[in-house]
């Protein structure tokens, strides 16, 4: 596919893609090249916020790629990264949304997707018309022109990416697939949802159907069942701090370090959970019995797509009414509220559980894409693609995780 542009789709870009040096918006000489062709690159929030909210209210993607989560993360976690966002257009209008950053990695400059570990998916935002207008094979002529237009660096670390955009029954293809790369250590589980909870749970057997039914029944023969969504920005900043406290606790007793723990994370999130309502992406909830807190779930929604993230419950000794799965009933509780809701589909994110495959029995490929652009850089990845691959082989093999799991625990008690 050419980029080259004439003089009236160059007159044409002015309104999504600023003509002038306006500060966050990159001005080398390449980069004006690049502009040329359909591309610009900005180097702050501020400047891409126009064109990038505009944009995410029509573009297939995931919440992960969303302004406000970003900036968030940014503005709390982030600090050590450089935005370089790219924005790709055709007659005025944005084709692809790329999020990138710039950060040090052992004395080098690597360029990443932006969100480190609070984006479980690391990919663009595309216009609904991007695979029509872009045809298969087409997009490595269009990553030529925008590493043309980024900053200088020495490595491509673009890691976490999933296969597919969109809903699972209408997928979107990831342009950035065409670009090679490997399979991820980890895969997601994501699934379209019915138009009823009863029809969802023909999917798993009717034994599992009559325990379950067995296990609410005598949770709520214990006391007040509540399960309630957080309403207001107050109860969401609450309910996702508490969540958030006892996640990182029960982690750390598995001998697990968790983001959950460190402040600057805990604060973006709670930035998130702050939103107006209109502006919105968490989804709060927690499950209780008397008060007593058994579980609870920070999650997000955007456009028909409700994302699982932080899941915690009280288990073992430490909870008397662990035999009645609190964890499973909030889950089942969060599946009939979307159908409720209308949402399209439910994401369980990435990582393997036993728990996910009873509910997405055909989870999505993630790929990663390391490559060097220096002749450091092209050193640097090749261990960092062995270092990965070594990763994923430990990930699929049961017997080598339940080593790590046993030795995480044995440490966190030490």
């Amino acid at each position: 596919m050419s980029l080259a542009t004439d003089e009236t789709d160059e007159k044409n870009l002015a309104p999504a893609l600023p003509r002038r040096r306006d500060c966050g918006v990159t001005t080398s000489f390449a980069a004006r090249l690049a502009r040329a062709a359909g591309v610009a690159v900005y180097t702050s929030f501020e400047a891409a916020e126009p064109v990038w909210r505009a944009f995410e209210t029509k573009a297939t993607g995931t919440a992960f790629q969303s302004f406000d989560w970003l900036s968030a993360w940014h503005a709390h976690a982030g600090a050590n990264v450089t935005p370089a966002i790219v924005v790709v257009s055709r007659q005025s209008e944005p084709l692809l949304l790329a999020p990138f950053g710039i950060e040090r990695f052992i004395g080098l400059k690597r360029l990443v997707f932006m969100g480190g570990r609070m984006a479980d998916y690391k990919a663009p935002l595309l216009a609904p018309d991007f695979a029509s207008r872009v045809p298969a094979g087409g997009f490595p002529a269009m990553w030529r022109q925008i590493v043309r237009a980024l900053p200088p660096h020495d490595l491509v670390m673009l890691t976490d990416q999933p296969a597919a955009l969109g809903a699972p029954f209408a997928p979107e293809p990831n342009p950035f697939m065409e670009l090679g790369g490997m399979a991820a250590p980890d895969e997601a589980y994501v699934f379209d949802l019915p138009a009823s909870f009863e029809d969802f749970s023909l999917r798993y057997r009717a034994e599992t159907r009559r325990i379950d039914r067995a296990k609410m029944r005598k949770l709520e023969a214990a006391g007040e069942v509540t399960f309630r969504f957080a309403e207001t920005p107050e109860e969401c900043v609450a309910m996702t701090a508490e969540i958030l406290a006892r996640k990182a606790a029960q982690l750390a007793r598995q001998g697990i370090h968790s983001i959950f723990s460190e402040a600057q994370y805990r604060d973006a999130y709670l930035a998130l959970a702050a939103l107006p309502a209109g502006r919105r992406l968490l989804d709060v909830a927690e499950l209780r019995l008397d008060g007593q807190f058994l579980s609870g779930s920070i999650g997000h929604l955007w456009q028909g797509r409700a994302t699982l993230m932080v899941h915690t419950y009280e288990a073992g000794e430490a909870d008397r009414y662990s035999r009645q799965s609190p964890g499973r009933m909030h889950l089942l509780k969060l599946l009939q509220a979307s159908i409720a809701r209308g949402d399209a589909v439910y994401d369980l994110s990435v990582g393997h559980l036993p728990y996910k495959e009873s509910f997405c029995d055909t989870p999505m490929e993630m790929r990663n894409l390391v490559v060097g652009a220096s002749l450091p850089g092209v050193a640097v990845a090749g261990a960092v693609r062995a270092a990965l691959a070594l990763k994923r082989r430990v990930k699929r093999n049961p017997r080598l995780m339940s080593f790590v799991g046993s030795a995480r625990a044995r440490f966190g008690r030490a």
